[in-house]
Order: C-alpha cells, then sequence, then structure tokens
C-alpha cells in the first residue's frame, strides 16, 4: 500500500473592475479571490475537495474521505520539480489605474460625441500555484488589462452597433484610442459588400478554427471519432499551417503547467506543422493509453479532477503560428473584411463551415475605410486553412493580437 501523496491546486486573482456607462465609470468593484483545491492519491486512486481561501485541514479530510469514490487515477505524480515565472509588466497602482481609464473615456467622449461607450475596464492579476508533498513547486504570476468596450451610435436602435477589445500587459490608452478612431472614423461611411465570390477575411483563429481545434483533441483523434480520422500523419492543410499547444509567455494568463503538473519542452508543443497532422492534444491519461507524447493539455476547476475535457479553455491555449509577413504585405493591396462581431457559426464533420457576421469592415489600401452590411462567410476548412490559407499576420493588427487571414466565400 502507497502512503498517501497531498497536492494543493491553489488560484488567486485580484481584479479591478471599472463598470463603464454612457462612457463615463458609473462604478469600481475590487474582487481578491482565492480558491484551493486539495489532491490526495493513494494506490491509483485521487480525492478531491476544493474551498474558498487558503486550504484547511477540513477540506484535506474531505479529499481524503473522497477517496472512497475510488475515482482512478492511476498515474506518476509530478514531484521533484520546482519553477517560478513571473510575468508581471505594468506595477501601476489601482489609483493609476482608475486615472488612466478616465483619460481613456475622455479623449474618446470629446472625439466622438455621438457614440455612447459601455460595458468593463479591468486590471486583473493571477497567481497559480501547484504544489505537493514529493517535491512539486510550480508558481505562475501574471498581471493584465482586459478592455471591453460596446460601443452604440446615438441615433441606432441596436443594443449596440460596433465594439473595440484589448487584453495586454500594459494599458495601452493609445493603442485603444487607435482603434476607436479606426472603427468610428469608418462607422459612418457604409459600402457596399464586394462583388467578389471569395474575399480574405481577417479574424482570429478561434472564430473560423474551433472545429480544427476539436478535431485535434487526443482522446477523440486516436479513438478514431475526430473528424480527422484517417488523416493522422498526413498533410491536409497549407504548408504555411502550423498549430501548437501554447505555455509560453506570449499567451496571457496561461501557466507554464497544465492542472496535472505537467509541462512541455520550451512551453510549446506542435500539433500541425507545415499543415501535417502529427499529434492531438493530451492529459496524462490520453497519452498512457495510446502511447503517445503527453502535451500539457489538462485542465480543472480548482475543485476538480484534472482531465482533457475539464473547466479549463483549451482553446486559448491553441495558436496558429505567425508569418513574417504584415498584413498589408500579405493582402497587398487586395480588398478584404474586417471582421468585428461575428457568432453563431457552425461546421459540419465533413469540414463546411458557414457563420453570420454582425459587424465587420471594408479593409482596403492598409486601413478600414468603410462599414459593410451583415453578411455571411463560409468554406470548408480544408480549403479554408489550405489553398485559400493566406497566413497569421506577424503583426498585432487584429484587436492587439495576430490576425488570420484567409479567402472565404460570402453572400
Amino acid at each position: 500500500m502507497r502512503k498517501v501523496i497531498r497536492e494543493v491546486y491553489i488560484n488567486r486573482m485580484k481584479e479591478i473592475a471599472l463598470n463603464v456607462t454612457q462612457t463615463r465609470i458609473d462604478s469600481i468593484r475590487k474582487k481578491d479571490i482565492t480558491k484551493s483545491g486539495c489532491r490526495v492519491y493513494k494506490d491509483g486512486y485521487i480525492g478531491v475537495s476544493g474551498s474558498l481561501g487558503e486550504p484547511t485541514e477540513e477540506t484535506w479530510n474531505e479529499a481524503i474521505k473522497n477517496l472512497e469514490n475510488k475515482v482512478p487515477y492511476n498515474f506518476e505524480v509530478c514531484k521533484d520539480r520546482k519553477r517560478r515565472r513571473d510575468l508581471r509588466e505594468c506595477n501601476m497602482s489601482s489609483d493609476e489605474f482608475l486615472k488612466k481609464a478616465e483619460e481613456l473615456l475622455e479623449i474618446i467622449r470629446s472625439e466622438f460625441p455621438n457614440f455612447i461607450f459601455g460595458n468593463k475596464i479591468k486590471s486583473i492579476e493571477t497567481e497559480i500555484t501547484l504544489k505537493n508533498d514529493v517535491g512539486l513547486e510550480y508558481v505562475n504570476l501574471d498581471k493584465y488589462y482586459q478592455t471591453e468596450l460596446i460601443i452604440k451610435h446615438k441615433e441606432s436602435v441596436n443594443v449596440f452597433d460596433t465594439a473595440v477589445q484589448r487584453c495586454e500587459r500594459q494599458f495601452d490608452i493609445e493603442a485603444i484610442v487607435k482603434d476607436v478612431r479606426d472603427y468610428l472614423t469608418a462607422f459612418d461611411n457604409i459600402v457596399e459588400i464586394p462583388k467578389e465570390t471569395k474575399i480574405p477575411v481577417i479574424s482570429n483563429f478561434y472564430d473560423l478554427g474551433e472545429k480544427v481545434i476539436e478535431g485535434l483533441n487526443g482522446n477523440d483523434l486516436y479513438k478514431g471519432t475526430s473528424i480527422f480520422n484517417n488523416k493522422l500523419g498526413k498533410e491536409v492543410f497549407s504548408k504555411d499551417f502550423t498549430v501548437y499547444v501554447d505555455r509560453s509567455e506570449e499567451n496571457i494568463d496561461i501557466p507554464f503547467f497544465d492542472a496535472e503538473g505537467s509541462v512541455i519542452e520550451n512551453d510549446r508543443f506542435y500539433l500541425i506543422q507545415n499543415g501535417k497532422i502529427n499529434f492531438g492534444y493530451t492529459d496524462k491519461k490520453t497519452s498512457a493509453e495510446y502511447n503517445i507524447p503527453n502535451t500539457a493539455a489538462a485542465s480543472a476547476n480548482y475543485d476538480e479532477v484534472p482531465s482533457l475535457y475539464g473547466q479549463g479553455m483549451v482553446e486559448s491555449r491553441i495558436k496558429v503560428k505567425s508569418g513574417d509577413k504584415t498584413l498589408s504585405e500579405i493582402l497587398n493591396g487586395k480588398e478584404a473584411i474586417y471582421t468585428v462581431i461575428m457568432s453563431g457559426g457552425d461546421c459540419t464533420n465533413e469540414g463546411d463551415f458557414a457563420s453570420p457576421v454582425q459587424m465587420s469592415y471594408l479593409f482596403k489600401d492598409g486601413k478600414i475605410v468603410g462599414r459593410l452590411p451583415e453578411l455571411s462567410v463560409y468554406g470548408n476548412i480544408y480549403e479554408m486553412f489550405g489553398e485559400d490559407y493566406l497566413g497569421q499576420t506577424a503583426d498585432r493588427c487584429y484587436f492587439g493580437e495576430h490576425a488570420i487571414v484567409l479567402n472565404m466565400n460570402i453572400k
């Protein structure tokens, strides 16, 4: 009989949320929340219990009692490893944050009096810790600023018309103001949908490639139930299309370790390389079951057993490799559709994708030139990320992030 191993998974978040109404801050909410998950391992089973705040003896006793549920976990617990990564760049105080947010709102209020801005501006600091009594001690710290402003024209009957959002480690009000100027200067210039049936679309991978991410789930891929069944080891996309699990410092608020304590070399693991599907993303269970590499993709809420289907957003850890061309260089003078709000899309198991685009702009000659009416985009993912794939931008030209650009059918 093996001894009980104790492990604690702690997630602490400090948040300052500024509620914006009528382009002014109308309230401030502060949170400092610690969530602790106590795990115990014994004889191939795991017991878990969670609590708000620091773990207590009561929480540990509950976790030990939960061993009676016989939840299997017959994998080696990570041990004898230590690493601390601190990605905090900005030491701005709460007063300084409030002052800069008010400065931002004053600028856009004075420059665009015909528009109403609302929603949230947040400062978020996180500390995620995983440690146990067999020598594991991992700590990941991060701090970032999340601006999510919805925008409504004063004469509009819509709930909102467009949006500006950024999530960065610096609160860059100049960049946010530039986005607002770019979008709203073009807002009143209503233009027609280009007559071409296929045109470059500027968006992000998560709106267009959700089915690709879903298909790379290791359990489904190696069991044969993924849409990529029989495509493993084959080149099915563009040679310029490379996808990887990303736990590097470029990813905001994603620790270098997963919920089981697994890590990957250089904090990245390539799943699709140059269009060829090489691996699916995995946790310890999937890795052991199919004898394939562990890609550190286990996730869990603080009071859950880690799994490949856990609470964490796998999408936020799957990235497309950026190329060496900027957006303007990729388009090379071509008109494009710059999507702002796109939701309600779906993709079949055959790879046929379609989505309405509720808000978009016409992009031409390196800038946004006019607002487009509502439209739809559609295509097949094997073409979208194959012959129609134009690249992932080198510059962060899309809400402060890299943009994915691909030819799509429009109507």
